[in-house]
């Protein structure tokens, strides 16, 4: 597998967390734009940053199905398309979402993350 976006996502979702910064710059940016009352959007930088962007995560979520359904790249970059559902641990309500996310890379590694979703509907099952 050299695709490091599904390397790794493959490793986060076994918990591999210091495996799957294997495939991450050390001076990545991860942005996951939307609301700021929603603790996981913001601007995550560099491995601590993704630490910290993976531990929201887990503290918000309790992820039922997360799939990629199709990947392109094109030179440096990677797009991917997917499908994601969660279930917010602080409400128990689902929130369901069609995702895009958009990737630069830099030697194999994962320089650039930005992820698009449904922020309304997040936002909805989050209060």
């Amino acid at each position: 597998m050299d695709n490091p976006v599904e390397s790794f996502f493959l490793h986060v979702f076994r918990g591999e967390i210091t495996e799957s910064l294997k495939y991450v710059h050390e001076n990545c940016v991860f942005e996951a734009p939307g609301p700021n009352n929603v603790p996981i959007y913001g601007v995550f930088n560099g491995h601590s940053g993704v630490r910290n962007f993976l531990a929201i995560l887990s503290q918000l979520f309790e992820t039922e199905n997360f799939k990629c359904i199709k990947s392109a790249e094109v030179d440096n970059y990677i797009f991917s398309h997917g499908y994601m559902q969660h279930r917010v641990k602080k409400t128990n309500k689902i929130f369901k979402s069609e995702w895009v996310l958009v990737c630069q890379t830099e030697n194999g590694l994962i320089k650039s993350y930005k992820m698009f979703e449904d922020t309304a509907a997040l936002q909805a099952a989050y209060v």
